[in-house]
Formats: C-alpha cells, sequence, structure tokens
C-alpha cells in the first residue's frame, strides 16, 4: 500500500511541474493605430463631430475586448451649392481583441449584412502626406433608404497591425498567421474605414442642426477620401513602427 501511494506521488509531482514546460500564450502586441481620432484636418479642412457610440449591434456581436472609434467628419460644400451645404463622411476605427475572428469581421460580409449591395471591389492607392502610399480597399455598394428610395454606398478600408499595413482581409490574415508562427507573438489589429453616401439630403449633425448633404460624384469622392486619408493616416498611425506597407 505504501509502495503504491508513494508511486502515485511521484505521478503526481511529475505531472504538475510539466505544467511549467508547456508553451506559454503567445504576448499580444498592440497595433501601431491610435484611436484618437483628430478634431481637425487643417490641410483638407474636415471638423470632426462628437464620438459616435458603436451600435447596440457590434457591442452584442464583437468580442468584449473590442475597442472603437468613430467620428463624423464634415466640411462646407463649394460656393455653387445652396449656403449651408456640408460634404460628409465617417471615419471608423475598430481595434482587435485577443480573439481577432469575434474582433474583425470581413467588410465584404459586414456591408450585405447591413442592407447595402456589393457592386464592385478595387484597389485604391493614397500618398500620404509623409510620402509613404498606403493601400486602400474601395468598395462601391448599393443602398435603399426606408422611402425606397436608392443610393451609393462607398466604402475605404484598410488594416493596421503591430508593424505592418495591409489592405485586404487575406492579407491581414496570412501576416498574422506568419508573425505567431515566425515571430512568436500575436497582434492587435487596427480595421479603419471611411465611408459616405452619395445621396443629396437634408440631415442633422449630432448638434441636432440640419445640414444640406451634397451629392458628389464617385470622382469627387475618391478625391476626397485621397486628401483625407492622406493627412488623417499619419495623425492615427505610428509609421516610424511600420516595416512593410502592402
Amino acid at each position: 500500500m505504501f509502495k503504491r501511494l508513494l508511486i502515485l506521488q511521484i505521478l503526481l509531482t511529475g505531472g504538475l511541474s510539466l505544467i511549467f514546460l508547456l508553451p506559454k500564450a503567445p504576448p499580444l502586441q498592440d497595433s501601431a493605430v491610435s484611436l484618437n481620432l483628430p478634431n481637425i484636418l487643417v490641410l483638407s479642412g474636415w471638423a470632426a463631430g462628437p464620438k459616435v457610440e458603436p451600435s447596440e449591434k457590434e457591442l452584442k456581436t464583437l468580442s468584449q475586448d473590442t475597442d472603437f472609434s468613430r467620428r463624423n467628419y464634415y466640411r462646407t460644400a463649394g460656393s455653387e451649392q445652396p449656403a449651408g451645404s456640408r460634404e460628409s463622411m465617417q471615419a471608423s476605427i475598430v481595434m482587435s481583441g485577443k480573439d481577432l475572428n469575434n474582433s474583425l469581421h470581413r467588410p465584404e460580409r459586414c456591408l450585405p449584412a447591413q442592407g447595402l449591395n456589393l457592386i464592385s471591389s478595387s484597389d485604391f492607392p493614397v500618398k500620404l502626406k509623409t510620402g509613404q502610399t498606403v493601400i486602400l480597399t474601395r468598395l462601391k455598394c448599393s443602398g435603399n433608404d426606408g422611402a425606397n428610395k436608392p443610393y451609393t454606398h462607398m466604402n475605404y478600408y484598410w488594416f493596421v497591425g503591430h508593424d505592418s499595413i495591409k489592405h485586404t482581409h487575406y492579407g491581414r490574415t496570412l501576416k498574422d498567421m506568419r508573425d505567431r508562427l515566425m515571430e512568436g507573438y500575436d497582434q492587435r489589429w487596427a480595421y479603419i474605414t471611411v465611408s459616405t453616401n452619395l445621396v443629396r439630403a437634408v440631415m442633422k449633425d449630432e448638434a441636432g442642426q440640419d445640414y444640406l448633404n451634397v451629392a458628389l460624384t464617385e470622382e469627387e469622392t475618391d478625391r476626397n477620401v485621397m486628401e483625407f486619408v492622406s493627412e488623417i493616416g499619419p495623425e492615427i498611425i505610428n509609421l516610424a513602427a511600420v516595416k512593410s506597407i502592402d
């Protein structure tokens, strides 16, 4: 009996000691993105409204350690437009938590789930004011407001990890897998989106003030986004930490 107890104690002691030999969870490296969206972009003239809180659906869908930052940006429309008219767009950052699968969802899947129909997808290069060129994914979608009025929705997105910028979901996934295997760490990824609706309508801003949103063309919207991203990119991305952009 004593012999069996001794053997059992040795096995238990040996088994517990193996716990210290198990591989530890890789450290979680921060994204090179700041969640602090600026109040104003001086060069391009865009001014931000108050922070927009995530919807209840987003909070329920994504993991609890996901972080958000979202603001609407406005600027006065050209002199050929009626007085008080504005151009508008929304900038949004979703910062992943530990579980990427429950923090970042493919935009090509999310937008149709919001009632938008994907028309086209293409690469959209933008030269930052600091000289680097980043590639965004440009999505053109069609939507329908509650009054059965169709409109075009433009969405531009990219991902920023610990030391890289990717413009596709698959590119981000491959980079993430490589860094886990080769570098030994997990990382937080920021999914950055700039979006706008090409529609002429009277809208309310966050202060409850009515304004006329002008209906821009696709070409005008592309130019606006180039200016906007060129300026806001270096404001929210630590480019000194970025080693690869594609």
